[in-house]
């Protein structure tokens, strides 16, 4: 009888970790990766809370555990309520480092420092991201367009 209780208890052990392993992606990342480019918001930011939806495409440099190469990624994002001074939200989009993989999440803007935090993969790059993108309205009084300087960690 104990011998079939330890056999019982070795085979749950192993079916466990199993099931846990395989939860976890299995190319998980750590590292960072940064993008420069331009975006579009329409109908256009300004004093009064207005629906908008923006795109953003830009390319720069990952350094993972996983990959280091170039990074392009094109972005999505809706914003309800959005002002110039203020807005969040949530994005989606993808980005092409060996392949293409999805990346999508939520935002928040504060002026003109935007941070986002979502989630990468699979793909070259797997994992949550926390980032910064700093950008430059390139219109006025109306801001339609941007520069931006984008900055994540992958964890």
């Amino acid at each position: 009888m104990r011998q079939a209780t330890k056999l019982r208890l070795g085979v749950a052990a192993v079916a466990i970790g199993a099931v846990t392993f395989a939860a976890l992606p299995a190319n998980a990342s750590t590292g960072f990766f940064t993008l420069s480019g331009s975006g579009t918001i329409s109908p256009g930011l300004t004093t009064v809370s207005t629906a908008q939806t923006w795109t953003f495409a830009g390319s720069g440099v990952a350094v993972t555990d996983t990959y280091v190469g170039t990074i392009n990624c094109t972005l999505s994002g809706n914003d309800p309520f959005a002002t110039v001074t203020q807005g969040q939200g949530t994005f989606s989009g993808a980005c092409t480092t060996i392949g293409t993989e999805p990346f999508s999440g939520a935002f928040t803007r504060l002026g003109e420092t935007e941070v986002l935090n979502g989630f990468i993969g699979p793909g070259a790059i797997t994992g949550t991201v926390t980032g910064r993108c700093d950008w430059e309205p390139t219109s006025a009084p109306t801001v339609t367009t941007s520069q931006q300087q984008c900055y994540f960690v992958v964890h």
